[in-house]
């Protein structure tokens, strides 16, 4: 099993980003790769995302499966049409959140897989690689005021 964490600081207070994280339509404006989501982010609850993935819109579809209120949201991809699972099972992907000083959040964005194939296996670093680089790209993207 991989776990690949990524973090930044955020100049603003935790309310202010677990909303952006929490809240759906909040989400899809700033997440870089998400176009719509469709359900809530209540625990055990499903939604389904529309993303794009280069120039491809493809949809994922994803159960909470751990809530904190203010401080962690963890999904679960039960589906998707990304091509990532086809690389990966037991795939989850989330936000944790904590204070880091006055009007600082420190949020961490972290994916927990297996990989599915022999070819994932000798891929590993690529693809490890490739999940860093998008964790990266939306922790960059997430901004509280949008």
């Amino acid at each position: 099993m991989e776990t690949l964490t990524d973090a930044t600081t955020i100049a603003a207070p935790v309310d202010q980003v677990w909303e952006a994280i929490e809240n759906p339509d909040r989400h899809a404006r700033w997440h870089p790769f998400v176009e719509q989501i469709d359900g809530d982010h209540h625990a055990n609850s499903v939604r389904t995302c529309t993303v794009l993935v280069g120039t491809r819109r493809a949809t994922t579809v994803e159960r909470c499966t751990e809530r904190e209120d203010g401080r962690k949201l963890v999904w679960r991809i039960e589906s998707d049409t990304t091509g990532f699972s086809r690389m990966v099972s037991d795939w989850t992907a989330g936000f944790a959140i904590e204070r880091d000083g006055p009007d600082k959040t420190r949020v961490l964005a972290q994916s927990v897989f297996t990989p599915a194939k022999l070819s994932a296996y000798v891929l590993g670093p690529i693809l490890r690689r490739k999940f860093h680089q998008t964790q990266r790209i939306i922790l960059a993207s997430l901004k509280p005021s949008e």
